[in-house]
């Protein structure tokens, strides 16, 4: 597999991870799970723009706009 398509995948998976904590966050009905759930979509945002900022380098790289 290409690794630019595997990039795009991986980040796709991150958003969606994101989305899914941020929404059991918002149905937990103990602070202690709430924090959890906030605690993991926070770093599927960092995983997300951690491999965005990567994927950018790589075009550049390769030339791809």
């Amino acid at each position: 597999m290409d690794v630019i398509r595997l990039m795009e995948e991986a980040i796709e998976e991150e958003r969606r991870a994101h989305e899914k904590y941020k929404q059991g966050a918002e149905a937990a009905a103990d602070p202690e799970t709430r924090s959890l759930f906030e605690q993991l979509a926070r770093m599927e945002e960092n995983h997300e723009r951690m491999l965005r900022d990567r994927l950018s380098a790589l075009k550049l790289i390769k030339g791809d706009r």
